[in-house]
């Protein structure tokens, strides 16, 4: 009875919004939630809600877990939920499985989904669902954003050479 009741978060993250699925203990099915991309606070907010709703009616702690995939967003989310006491995943997006034969419509909430089933699938200990992204430290990723700005001027100062060499040509 001292068990925590799981409360698992699959984030699909966009620049325009963020699809949480939340399944919990309470019920049999997926909920979803929309928030505005980036909004953190109100992801926090959320997982507060849930945490508090589940603790009430279990009367027993909850363990949040959740998980993303690797991309434009970085680890800072990764960072921000484990300080707040949340269990994250961060998945390398190459690595989840889906049926190559069948065209499949692909939307966030699909996607959002499939992306908690395999964490579900994951914690029931099913072997090769996906692969981890390694976590860098703050310091790591600083080092590999330098090496990355450096990269971008140079394909940049590239694209401007070969631009004013099209337009000396005509």
């Amino acid at each position: 009875h001292d068990v925590a009741a799981r409360c698992l978060l699959a984030i699909e993250l966009s620049k325009k919004s963020w699809v949480v699925a939340v399944t919990t203990p309470l019920a049999d099915k997926i909920s979803r939630y929309t928030l505005k991309g980036c909004d953190w606070k109100g992801l926090l907010e959320l997982i507060k809600r849930l945490r508090t709703r589940i603790g009430n009616e279990l009367g027993r702690p909850v363990e949040v877990i959740s998980c993303y995939e690797a991309g434009y967003d970085g680890f800072w989310l990764h960072r921000l939920l484990e300080a707040h006491g949340v269990r994250n995943f961060v998945i390398d997006p190459a690595s989840l499985q889906v049926d190559r034969r069948a065209r499949r419509a692909k939307t966030d909430r699909i996607d959002a989904e499939r992306l908690l089933r395999s964490l579900l699938a994951h914690l029931r200990g099913e072997p090769k669902v996906w692969s981890m992204v390694h976590v860098p430290s703050i310091a790591e990723e600083d080092a590999r954003r330098l090496h990355r700005e450096r990269d971008r001027l140079i394909d940049e100062r590239n694209q401007h050479v070969n631009r004013i060499q099209g337009l000396c040509a005509i």
